[in-house]
């Protein structure tokens, strides 16, 4: 999306609005569109639109809106405005800036709350915490259309998280690995990723290198200097019995009770041995194939199984 900083009324920005009108039969889509609003980071104006600044994602953000809702038998209108009588650009967006505030400070308030207790929790909890309350400030900033000043109160209380997850992370608790030699770094393997290399890759993210990016390929060669994992010859795969993500477990001696729970769920879905009696991961490993049959782009696969294994962590500790 564009992001604006800071804006002056010269700059005249433009505007466009959305209107809809859906039957009250369809009450659960006009939740499901209002939620899409809240994520668009749509003002509602007047109680009778909506409005964005005008750019080329907002536009076709709105025009696919406008076209589920007329598939519904509603009604939907898309309207650019060059200039809003009565109101400056200036106090448009002071109202943008106010409502992200309100988002800025939920954020924060939560922050502050994951910092204290802190304390009290692993770190494998921190990661966990920091990565999803991340994810939160990342979707809030690409909505900051207009630089909120609230924004750089969540950032730094984010800096301060992350260092408090990352101090003395896993990898620094007598490893058998260097931490150095696995930080930042990119990581391959092989294309529509299941069980195994989903668990594998959102381990090496949350618990390994937390600044890890992924590629993909069955060609051990196709990206020189890569960390190759779950595939034929590379550094981290198959030991034994051991699926990648036991190999990845006990090569980095992380010792957490819940990764280890993990780690018997997806060997009996992977290796089909029932070696641990769990019988969960098999519907997660049919959940994976799922996603690998619907053309989905792998990033895409790996950013959904990071939820699903960020849920499952949650879990099993219960």
């Amino acid at each position: 999306m564009d992001r604006t900083d800071s804006r002056t009324e010269e700059t005249n920005t433009s505007w466009v609005f959305f209107m809809f009108q859906l039957s009250a039969r369809r009450a659960s889509k006009r939740v499901s569109v209002w939620r899409k609003l809240q994520k668009y980071g749509a003002l509602n104006w007047k109680n009778c639109a909506y409005i964005l600044p005008l750019n080329s994602t907002n536009l076709e953000r709105f025009q696919w809106l406008a076209a589920e809702i007329q598939k519904y038998q509603g009604e939907s209108s898309v309207i650019e405005v060059p200039r809003i009588h009565g109101h400056t650009d200036k106090q448009v967006m002071a109202m943008f800036n106010g409502a992200r505030a309100l988002q800025y400070e939920a954020l924060v308030r939560n922050l502050r709350l994951a910092l204290r207790a802190a304390v009290s929790r692993s770190k494998a909890e921190q990661l966990l915490a920091f990565s999803r309350l991340n994810r939160r400030l990342t979707d809030l900033s690409t909505i900051d259309f207009f630089g909120c000043g609230m924004r750089k109160q969540a950032e730094q209380l984010m800096k301060e998280l992350e260092a408090r997850a990352r101090g003395d992370g896993p990898y620094r608790r007598g490893n058998h690995q260097k931490a150095g030699q696995y930080r930042s770094r990119v990581w391959q393997t092989r294309p529509r990723p299941e069980i195994d290399r989903v668990g594998s890759a959102w381990l090496i993210r949350h618990f390994i290198d937390p600044e890890a990016k992924f590629v993909f390929s069955a060609e051990p060669d196709a990206h020189p200097g890569t960390i190759r994992f779950d595939m034929f010859g590379g550094d981290f795969t198959h030991v034994g019995d051991d699926c990648t993500f036991e190999t990845l477990l006990k090569r980095f001696n992380l010792r957490d009770k819940q990764l280890q729970q993990i780690a018997q769920i997806i060997h009996d879905a992977d290796l089909e041995d029932d070696k641990f009696g769990r019988p969960e991961g098999r519907a997660i490993e049919l959940i994976t194939k799922g996603w690998g049959k619907m053309n989905w782009p792998d990033e895409e696969i790996l950013r959904k199984g990071f939820e699903l294994f960020d849920a499952l962590y949650l879990m099993v500790g219960i």
